[in-house]
């Protein structure tokens, strides 16, 4: 049974519905035990998301929402972060000072100035380019989570070649080093987008990981629906045990 979910967005990221409020609800109802809410974070390179001079009031309406709900149910304030060199000095403000302990690594660009989009279509060298933000990201040490890993199989021309092993020896012996958790992502296996790659994720198997759940839920009634029992299932499929709970206890912090 999942009783966490660390990958949460609201309505703030310009592309999801519903409040906080909403969200911790859904958790709860849901029988959580822990809930992560993780917008996408502000960066210079964002498409459409929460915007810097939103975070304020973003982070008040959060704190309220947590304050209401702390005793039900454990939250941990967060941002979903792409991996920019010129923008981990105000990740660590979020962090330090605002207190987004749980900062997740959901890489949808990558390259020195964001020119891989990866959501458009890519070659090779353009997978190369994503793992090695990835890794120089999860290096930084700041992440708790690697979300989608596979993201970058969106549009990709092949399921699996020689520029993937590359790739993802690279990332998932980063990940094993450091005890960073993969994640299976719930939306896109629900949404069809060739993530989670089932090629991507039997390659990982080589490597000792460990695996969260990643509800990734842009709406409240997707915090804990059908589509996370068959993420389960679909792992179970491939030899992948998931986790319960975050695993790793002694890095976790409210924020």
């Amino acid at each position: 049974m999942i009783k966490g979910n660390y990958h949460t967005h609201s309505y703030w990221c310009k592309h999801a519905v519903g409040t906080f409020e909403d969200y911790i609800r859904a958790a709860e109802e849901a029988g959580f035990e822990e809930l992560a809410i993780t917008d996408h974070c502000p960066h210079r390179y964002s498409w459409c998301w929460l915007h810097e001079n939103e975070v304020a009031e973003f982070d008040e309406e959060l704190n309220r929402a947590i304050a209401a709900h702390k005793d039900k149910i454990r939250l941990f304030k967060g941002f979903e972060c792409e991996y920019i060199k010129e923008e981990m000095e105000y990740y660590k403000y979020l962090k330090e000072e605002l207190g987004y302990t749980f900062l997740i690594l959901g890489q949808h660009c990558a390259g020195e100035h964001g020119e891989v989009n990866c959501f458009d279509m890519k070659n090779g060298y353009e997978m190369r380019k994503y793992a090695d933000s990835v890794c120089a990201g999860l290096e930084t040490g700041e992440f708790m989570l690697l979300a989608h890993p596979d993201v970058v199989f969106t549009k990709y021309p092949v399921l699996w070649d020689a520029d993937c092993d590359k790739a993802f020896a690279q990332i998932f012996k980063t990940c094993e080093k450091l005890k960073i958790p993969v994640e299976i992502n719930t939306n896109g296996l629900r949404g069809d987008r060739g993530y989670p790659s089932r090629e991507c994720m039997t390659f990982s198997k080589d490597y000792d990981l460990k695996y969260l759940i990643g509800s990734d839920c842009h709406d409240p009634r997707h915090m804990h629906d059908e589509w996370e029992n068959r993420a389960v299932s679909w792992a179970k499929e491939i030899g992948i045990a998931v986790e319960e709970l975050y695993p790793w206890k002694d890095r976790l912090q409210n924020g």
